[in-house]
């Protein structure tokens, strides 16, 4: 793909694609650019209202069927189920990570892997979330460490209690 920059004196700024068809990596790149046009409706305690970029947020989870919303500064709650979040901004990072627990991976600081096929992973906050035996295989692939056998499956390349660090500023596709 061959990227132009442009710089002009425009009133707003424009993004044009052009593309023989529109293909896996240029819905990818639209994908991208909608969403920063995207915003989650969350409350706090108080009731008040706040629109947050998926970016902000650093995880989810559901206690008592009610869905919290937690950024670097505050907690929230959102009418949005998990496997909603989940399907709306996976593209923006969003993972599943247990039947009650969607994780933003851009905030994850390191993972440990853990037995029974376990994830430990340190947000930077801070705080730590396990990645289910059930999902560990999903975020080891989109991470990038796992090998695929002949027969198809994903071998883990996480050791047993090693800590892997995440690059800041790395993209998850």
């Amino acid at each position: 793909m061959k990227i132009t920059v442009e710089h002009m004196d425009l009133p707003e700024n424009e993004v044009i694609l052009r593309c023989p068809a529109l293909d896996e990596e240029m819905l990818g790149v639209l994908s991208l650019l909608r969403s920063g046009l995207q915003r989650l409706c969350v409350w706090d305690d108080s009731r008040r209202t706040t629109l947050l970029t998926p970016d902000e947020v650093v995880y989810c989870e559901t206690v008592d069927d009610r869905i919290f919303v937690y950024t670097g500064q505050a907690m929230y709650q959102t009418a949005l189920g998990l496997g909603e979040l989940e399907s709306r901004y996976s593209g923006l990072g969003f993972f599943r990570a247990g039947k009650s627990a969607v994780v933003n991976l851009h905030h994850i600081r390191s993972l440990v892997s853990q037995g029974a096929g376990r994830i430990e992973a340190t947000l930077v906050t801070g705080e730590k979330l396990m990645v289910s035996r059930r999902y560990a295989p999903a975020l080891r692939e989109r991470l990038g460490l796992g090998e695929r056998s002949r027969c198809g499956t994903i071998q883990p390349i996480l050791s047993l209690g090693r800590q892997y660090q995440i690059p800041h500023g790395t993209v998850f596709c």
